[in-house]
């Protein structure tokens, strides 16, 4: 679409539709939403009295930004949804009231309903951003790079490709329990990561049969610790331990894991990764559609609604729209990219940024 610009002017603006990405679909969706407002508002008003028919408007028009921002703008996964429509529709019943307010300020300068109900709506939309953002749309999906913490991967150069792009830091610690040809975990490296993006969210996934070797290292330079629950150590413990050190907890789980135990440590936990490969702890590998059915089955799950579930291992931009979780992790997806930045880019807008 901007391709007859220079390159540099492309660039420019193609980064700026971006990084406000957000914003400028909501604000075109609260304007559409408005203008179904008032067409219904004007086309019942000739038939029902005008305050069921300015109702009647209201609710179409929430409705209607509710769905386009759900589907096209935030993307929140559906077991979020229905946390996010109450949020939505309570954020906004008190932006309504402010415009009763703006309204009847501007009725005193004899403005017709529909040009007070547009000013009103302009003059307050951002707090309803704001709240909103913060609020309803809270679960939009989140796209993380992974790292391995073994040593062989410069964190600098990774740091040079992705910048501050990626929602958050994903690091993957494997020792020979696990995965006989994985090296030694180079467990420094995760200070390192910390300098790099210190405003990112460090999650650390652990793949050991015996978790606790790693923890204490692990705590001090991390947000959130996954562990798998095929281990030889106490599983409810380690959560334990790690909830004590005010980090959130999380369970890994492989494509044959036992999900019916995973279950239980629901409500123990914050964060739910499912690996989609076959082979865990090696980069490179396809998605494996087995994965889809799986994430159905956890998204119907009793409790779903208070934690994230996140995606690993084989995630690309032409399978991302197809997963109903909270964040997703790439690899080689990302770092063997020609343009990593602009990879995130089209990961986190599921393509949208190359319509740019």
């Amino acid at each position: 679409m901007l391709k007859f610009l220079h390159p540099e002017l492309q660039k420019f603006i193609g980064f700026k539709l971006y990084r406000y990405r957000f914003l400028f679909t909501y604000i075109l969706i609260g304007f559409a939403s408005i203008c179904a407002e008032l067409i219904i508002f004007r086309s019942f008003s000739g038939i029902i009295t005008p305050l069921p028919a300015k109702i009647t408007g209201v609710i179409a028009g929430i409705l209607l930004a509710f769905f386009l921002n759900v589907r096209f703008n935030f993307k929140v996964p559906s077991p979020k949804r229905r946390r996010a429509f109450l949020l939505f529709s309570g954020i906004s019943v008190f932006s309504l009231l402010l415009n009763i307010i703006f309204n009847r300020l501007l009725a005193n300068m004899k403005i017709s309903y529909e040009i007070s109900r547009l000013a009103a709506s302009g003059s307050l939309f951002y707090i309803g951003y704001i709240l909103h953002r913060r609020f309803s749309f809270h679960s939009w999906k989140q796209v993380g790079v992974a790292i391995y913490a073994h040593g062989v991967e410069d964190i600098k150069s990774i740091w040079e490709k992705i910048q501050a792009f990626s929602d958050f830091i994903h690091v993957d610690i494997v020792d020979s329990t696990f995965n006989k040809k994985a090296p030694d975990p180079a467990l420094y490296r995760l200070e390192a990561v910390r300098a790099y993006w210190p405003q990112k969210e460090i999650q650390v996934h652990i793949m050991s049969r015996t978790p606790s070797l790693w923890l204490d290292k692990v705590l001090p330079h991390s947000d959130l610790i996954l562990i798998h629950h095929e281990t030889d150590e106490n599983t409810r413990g380690l959560i334990e331990k790690i909830r004590a050190a005010h980090k959130k907890p999380g369970i890994a789980c492989l494509l044959s894991s036992n999900l019916e135990e995973i279950k239980t440590f629901l409500p123990l936990i914050d964060e739910i990764m499912l690996l989609c490969i076959p082979s865990p702890g090696e980069s490179g590998q396809k998605f494996d559609v087995k994965a889809l059915d799986l994430i159905e089955q956890i998204n119907s799950w009793p409790g779903r609604q208070r934690i994230s579930l996140c995606i690993d291992g084989g995630v690309n931009e032409r399978i991302i729209h197809l997963l109903q979780v909270e964040k997703v992790i790439s690899g080689s997806s990302v770092l063997n990219n020609e343009n990593p930045v602009r990879q995130i880019m089209r990961l986190q807008t599921s393509s949208q940024y190359e319509e740019l």
